[in-house]
């Protein structure tokens, strides 16, 4: 048992030495839970998500509405752009739409005329959406009527006090109202005589047989009609959604390992017999870095290939701009693996870090969940990197339909981090650490 023991200490004593092994075994677990604990907490919930934002009422419920949205941090309202001069000119109800569908923002509330006045049972709004990311808008909705039922409880004693009126009777309507106050006043934290006094008895006439209506009491409190404005014609919304995402990790992790072969040819004198030969290092490179370019473009087409085949994504519709984004991210990829390759000492250290980076870059950048889930500072990091630009960008094309114009600051970016890194790369290299 002593020799056993002894063979077991020896065996930690190689695994503390080796810092991608502990780094393998406790950072990246530690680093997953803590994006996927600030995602999915419930703590904070998403921060800061930019709502168009209309009001042309008048009715004080309306006032009240626009200032409690425009203090919860889950929304920034949006209410003005700039004209061609570069004035700043307040939405109306066609820019807001066209805002939403060209991607600026990807919801937008107009409060109507129309929304509340003295004869209205409930409050009516209209929602225009662009539901790229579904999970994105269905918190968003949730939460936005969340905050309208909680900001607005007066609403519950008018809307109920004129539909008991409707349905029960003048006298039995002001008993079922009174008791309703206090229930309302109870739960919601509000002044019960407040809300007695600001019922105002509406000119309805009385329904005696109201055995013959069936009715839900709490129908058109809240009347948010919906306008999905982007997205309607995709035949399978959620794969159009994830396939990039999921296509660029898996690329990352290829090109990483493709990238690190180099330690492995080095290691078993390939690269030797290689430089024996009219071969220069420069040359050795180029090869790798074409080969590696190549070898993304080509697993990236068959990725969406298989998308469409198996989940009927269009990818031809718009197949030139989704091509030169597959190129400009296959750039960037490449880029990346040879960075990888140019600062490690071994392909174990090069294939650790690459691990950290992908899955750290993959949560972060949009490729499990949308980025406005987590909190500002994430998302400021998040667009540092080469996994946003590639999703977001494919997720314009594929479910947008977007022109090149749109995309371009998508493949700006994209190969510019790439000429960045691959600047990096040539001067690690030229310190011989590779070869």
């Amino acid at each position: 048992m002593k020799t056993i023991l002894h063979l077991v200490k020896k065996d930690y004593i190689l695994f503390w030495k080796d810092k991608m092994s502990v780094s393998l075994t406790f950072v990246i677990p530690i680093v997953l839970i803590f994006i996927f604990g600030k995602v999915f907490s419930g703590s904070s919930g998403p921060e800061k998500i930019e709502l168009g934002f209309i009001n042309n009422s008048t009715a004080p419920i309306a006032d009240k509405l626009e200032k409690t949205l425009d203090t919860t941090k889950t929304f920034k309202l949006i209410k003005t752009y700039k004209d061609e001069k570069g004035n700043e000119v307040k939405f109306d109800t066609n820019t807001i739409k066209r805002y939403v569908t060209t991607g600026k923002f990807s919801s937008a509330l107009v409060i109507p005329r129309d929304a509340y006045n003295d004869t209205s049972f409930g409050l009516k709004l209209k929602f225009y959406y662009d539901p790229k990311n579904d999970l994105e808008m269905q918190v968003v909705e949730g939460v936005l009527q969340r905050t309208i039922m909680q900001s607005v409880p007066e609403i519950f004693g008018l809307s109920m006090q004129r539909q008991s009126n409707n349905f029960l009777g003048r006298e039995k309507g002001t008993m079922f109202n009174t008791e309703m106050a206090k229930v309302i006043g109870k739960y919601f934290d509000v002044d019960t005589s407040k809300i007695l006094s600001n019922m105002r008895n509406p000119q309805m006439q009385t329904q005696k047989d109201t055995g013959s209506k069936q009715f839900n009491f709490f129908d058109n409190i809240l009347n948010l009609e919906k306008h999905q404005l982007v997205g309607t014609e995709v035949s399978n919304p959620w794969a159009t959604r994830s396939v990039g995402g999921w296509a660029m990790m898996f690329l990352l992790f290829s090109i990483t390992g493709a990238a690190s072969s180099l330690f492995d040819e080095k290691k078993s004198g390939v690269v030797l017999r290689i430089l024996a030969s009219p071969v220069t290092r420069t040359q050795i490179l180029w090869s790798k870095y074409i080969y590696n370019m190549t070898l993304g473009i080509i697993q990236l087409m068959i990725m969406f290939i298989a998308g469409m085949l198996l989940f009927n994504i269009d990818i031809f519709s718009n197949f030139l701009n989704l091509f030169i984004l597959i190129i400009a991210s296959s750039f960037a990829c490449t880029g990346f693996g040879m960075f990888l390759s140019s600062v490690s000492r071994t392909s174990q250290q090069a294939n650790g870090w690459g691990t950290l980076l992908i899955l750290t870059m993959s949560a972060i950048g949009g490729s499990w969940f949308p980025i406005s889930f987590m909190p500002q500072y994430i998302q400021f990091f998040s667009k540092l990197t080469l996994v946003y630009w590639s999703v977001d960008g494919f997720l314009t094309v594929l479910w947008r339909g977007a022109g090149f114009t749109e995309v371009l600051p998508n493949i700006l970016i994209l190969l510019g981090i790439a000429l960045v890194i691959n600047i990096i790369s040539i001067y690690n290299f030229r310190k011989g650490h590779v070869f």
